[in-house]
């Protein structure tokens, strides 16, 4: 018996309108008829089998934190495979129907997988330094929550839900440090472990995020647009550098991908679960950056999109924009817990987008400022003009699901616009609907070259060819993009000047000395030097002072010096007597894209 393509077809046709294909595949001329699962096969695609499942997960991922044997942990692991397992058979449409692997599914597996390598290695990188400067704000957070068992954070300038998601997985570590050894309380832990758990939970969203833009192009247009939108997301420096961030911008660029998804559900149904489900998503999205709640109006248009044979009720719509509501409150609580402390830091926020800045961050229009980090961080380069294309592409062809895509990147890029700050992280939300943008042009003008292919070229190798295009185009316009990554992930590996100061410090300043370090310069063994946590600016005095004082070497870092001998004139001739007078023994350079870390100069006192 040989493959049967209209077998394939009549699946196709009932995935796309959400139908169960048994009874046309039953009535299927030639076709095998279905045999029915036993019992117990239909008992784990309950969803009480689901939620079974993810409390194996759960308790396997405790057990390997907190145990110090990993067998149970392995355990739970093996019976967790096995159940996924089971759970993925029992869904297969034949009983007894040998595995089939798609070509579709090893591609997204390989997309996956490069993806995964870009946002998971290096996530240690500086610890316990910090290149990001409100990568503290939800740790340190979260490290005091835990601490004081005060659930409010205090600081509403962000929505609560990031907060939460850093508690959430600071248990864990804190059950993991004290099943090592590490401590024996929460007032002895070490920060850095729970910002290296924070960077795994914000990788994992990454990831989730090219998985997500995959789902996004697959249910709009075709599984080939899926897989290359993921591709291009999983290819972008912006977003695979912030995945290694504990910051909110990831976060919510996942559940802002997830509420568009839901959207696209909504168009291809109007089925009321997916109203209610996009209505969750949306308020997760506002509970993780308020500006980005702007993806709702993406709700609403999906359901006047919908053609009206299956459009939903207009209630819906009402239903899901209440549960966006009710689900940004449920994890922002203290909006209405804190009301006071909630409106008062929310009118600093809009005050500081748009009415007292950001220093450099506020220079000039913000559109134009956007535009350009679009074409130097964004995209990059000539993969800009991909998404370009993609937007006027979609705009040209006035195709609903092209409106219903197009419309978040261009509304979200004009509200952006309308502040005075301009963060070009702000973007991050934008790449994934103009990623499969970029897909739609990719293969349109794959296909429009093909136009110049002899005409006597089979079915087969045409498509054949145009994947090859399709590919060549990718690489071509994606190259620098990719490049940019794979420079940023070598940069996370490289040790910070501060790491490699301290140990310099360690190994060759005898322990005793008094040791002046500036703020930014490198964290010492406690007790091991005198004064060596004071953290204090060399310019705040002359050289004779320290002389005077007993200081045996001073660390200085350019995060401080710089600004102060641009701004402090008295600060400036200090240290301008100090790099004169004083012995430089070593010097560890900011060089760049090819170090992190400042310059930290280390004198020593003559």
């Amino acid at each position: 018996m040989g493959f049967n393509w209209s077998r394939v077809i009549i699946e196709q046709q009932a995935e796309q309108r959400g139908q169960v294909t048994t009874e046309a595949l039953n009535n299927e001329p030639g076709g095998n008829r279905l045999r029915r699962n036993p019992g117990w096969l239909e008992k784990v695609q309950t969803p009480f089998f689901g939620w079974l499942l993810g409390l194996l997960g759960a308790g396997a991922y405790l057990a390997w934190l907190s145990l110090p044997s990993r067998l149970p942990a392995l355990a739970l692991l093996v019976v967790l495979l096995t159940g996924v397992g089971l759970r993925w058979y029992a869904g297969r449409r034949i009983a007894g129907l040998a595995l089939q692997v798609k070509a579709e599914y090893v591609a997204l597996a390989f997309i996956l997988v490069g993806a995964g390598l870009l946002r998971f290695v290096g996530l240690h990188q500086a610890l316990p330094y910090f290149d990001n400067p409100d990568e503290p704000t939800l740790t340190n957070a979260a490290i005091k929550m835990l601490q004081s068992g005060d659930l409010n954070p205090h600081f509403f300038r962000w929505p609560s839900l990031p907060f939460y998601l850093q508690l959430a997985v600071s248990v864990p570590q804190f059950l993991s440090g004290v099943g090592k050894g590490l401590y024996t309380g929460l007032n002895n832990i070490a920060p850095e472990d729970f910002f290296l758990a924070g960077r795994t939970l914000v990788a994992c969203l990454g990831l989730a995020t090219v998985f997500v833009t995959y789902l996004l192009g697959r249910k709009l247009y075709s599984p080939a647009i899926g897989l290359l939108a993921a591709l291009i997301i999983a290819a972008l420096p912006l977003h695979s550098e912030h995945s290694h961030y504990v910051t909110p911008d990831v976060t919510v660029t996942f559940f802002c991908t997830l509420t568009l998804l839901l959207a696209a559900y909504i168009y291809a149904s109007g089925e009321r679960r997916w109203y209610l489900w996009a209505g969750v998503a949306a308020g997760l999205t506002i509970g993780s950056k308020y500006n980005v709640g702007i993806v709702i109006l993406s709700v609403a248009l999906a359901h006047f999109l919908t053609p009206k044979e299956r459009r939903g009720q207009l209630r819906w719509l009402g239903w899901s924009f209440g549960l966006a509501l009710l689900t940004f409150l449920v994890t922002t609580p203290f909006a209405i817990l804190d009301l006071t402390g909630f409106l008062n830091e929310l009118a600093f926020q809009i005050r500081h987008y748009t009415i007292i800045g950001h220093g450099s961050a506020s220079e000039g229009a913000s559109w134009s400022a956007y535009a350009l980090d679009f074409w130097q961080e964004g995209f990059v380069y000539q993969a800009s003009l991909v998404a370009l294309g993609g937007v006027v592409l979609a705009l040209v062809r006035q195709r609903r699901e092209d409106w219903l895509l197009v419309s978040f990147p261009v509304a979200a890029y004009l509200f952006f616009s309308t502040a005075k700050v301009h963060f070009s992280r702000n973007l991050l939300p934008l790449l994934p609907p103009l990623a499969v943008l970029s897909a739609i042009f990719l293969l349109f003008l794959a296909g429009w070259l093909l136009r110049f292919a002899p005409s006597n070229w089979s079915l087969a190798l045409t498509g054949r060819v145009k994947t090859g295009l399709v590919l060549v185009l990718w690489l071509g316009f994606f190259s620098i993009a990719l490049l940019y990554s794979v420079l940023t992930t070598r940069y996370f590996l490289q040790p910070d000047t501060r790491q490699e100061a301290a140990s310099w410090i360690v190994t060759n300043v005898p322990a005793g000395a008094k040791v002046r370090i500036e703020q930014g310069g490198p964290i010492l063994p406690p007790g091991r030097y005198q004064n060596a946590d004071e953290q204090r600016p060399i310019g705040a005095h002359p050289p004779t002072w320290f002389k005077e004082q007993g200081f045996t070497y001073l660390v200085a870092s350019s995060l401080t010096y710089t600004d102060l001998m641009q701004t402090d004139a008295q600060a400036s001739a200090n240290y301008q007597k100090v790099f004169q007078d004083f012995t430089l023994v070593q010097e560890f350079k900011e060089a760049s894209k090819e170090h992190p870390g400042p310059t930290i100069r280390i004198y020593k006192v003559r």
